[in-house]
C-alpha cells in the first residue's frame, strides 16, 4: 500500500494533502526526482518543521477544504491517511477541493483506514473510549502538537469501506486500481508506541523496529477484514 507506486509515471506535479512534517514528499524526493513536489497541512509546527528540512519542496499551512492553488493545476494529488482526521460534515467539501486543483486525466491516491475485522483496535480512538487512561499515558504528547485546537479540534478516527469512499468522492472519477492492507500487527503496534510518543522517542531502535513491523503488516492484502484501503482514481 506504498502511495509511490501509484503515481503515474507521466506526472510531472504533486500535491500531498495532509503532509505533515512531509515524510512521504522526502521519500519521493528521493525516488521521483522529475515532479515538482508541494504539500499542505493545517499543522503549522509541522509545516515549519518540513520547510526547515526540506527547503526543495513548496509547503503550505492550509486547510484541505480551501486549498491555495488554481483549478487543474496537479498531475497528481495524494491524500494519505488524512480523511478520517476530516470532520464527516467536510469530507465531500475536501475531496471536491482535491478534484479541482487535479488536471482531467490526472490521478487522486487515496488512502485511509479501511472498516476492516480490527478497525476497534484504532488507538486514535482510545481517547475517545478512555479519556481518562489516554491522558494518563499519552496526554497530550507528540501527536497533537502545532494543531491549532490541540487535541480539542480531533474527531473520532473514521474507517471506511470502499462504498462509502466512493459515494463520498461523486462523479467524475474512474476507478484505476484498489488495494488493501494491514490486519491487527499495525494498530497494536500503534498502541505499543504510545510511550515512544510521549516522551518524543520516535529515533528510538526500539520505536524503529515496531514502525518496520507495521509496514510489514500494511504491505499483506487481507482483503475484506484488512485494517487501511488504497485507492487510485483517475479525474474525468
Amino acid at each position: 500500500m506504498e502511495p509511490a507506486a501509484w503515481i503515474p509515471g507521466t506526472a510531472r506535479t504533486l500535491l500531498d494533502v495532509g503532509c505533515n512534517a512531509g515524510d512521504l514528499l522526502a521519500n519521493l524526493h528521493q525516488s521521483h526526482r522529475h515532479l515538482r513536489l508541494v504539500g499542505v497541512d493545517v499543522n503549522a509546527a509541522q509545516i515549519e518543521r518540513a520547510r526547515k528540512r526540506l527547503p526543495r519542496i513548496e509547503f503550505h499551512y492550509a486547510s484541505g477544504i480551501a486549498l491555495p492553488f488554481p483549478d487543474d493545476c496537479f498531475d497528481c494529488v495524494t491524500c494519505i491517511e488524512v480523511l478520517e482526521h476530516v470532520p464527516a460534515d467536510l469530507r465531500e467539501g475536501a475531496l471536491r477541493e482535491m478534484r479541482r486543483v487535479l488536471r482531467p486525466g490526472g490521478r487522486l491516491v487515496l488512502r485511509v483506514p479501511h472498516a476492516g475485522t480490527f478497525a476497534w483496535m484504532d488507538t486514535n480512538n482510545f481517547r475517545f473510549r478512555f479519556p481518562a487512561v489516554y491522558r494518563i499515558l499519552v496526554g497530550r504528547g507528540r501527536r497533537d502538537d502545532g494543531y491549532a485546537d490541540s487535541s480539542a479540534g480531533v474527531v473520532w478516527h473514521h474507517h471506511f469501506d470502499k462504498t462509502e469512499l466512493l459515494r463520498l468522492l461523486g462523479g467524475g472519477w474512474v476507478l484505476e486500481g484498489e488495494q488493501r492492507g494491514a490486519l491487527f500487527l499495525l494498530p497494536l503496534v500503534d498502541l505499543l508506541c504510545w510511550p515512544f510518543y510521549r516522551r518524543r522517542r520516535v529515533d528510538n531502535p526500539i520505536f524503529r523496529a515496531l514502525q518496520r513491523v507495521a509496514a510489514i503488516d500494511m504491505a499483506r492484502d487481507f482483503g475484506a477484514f484488512s485494517y487501511g484501503i488504497l485507492l487510485a482514481l483517475r479525474r474525468e
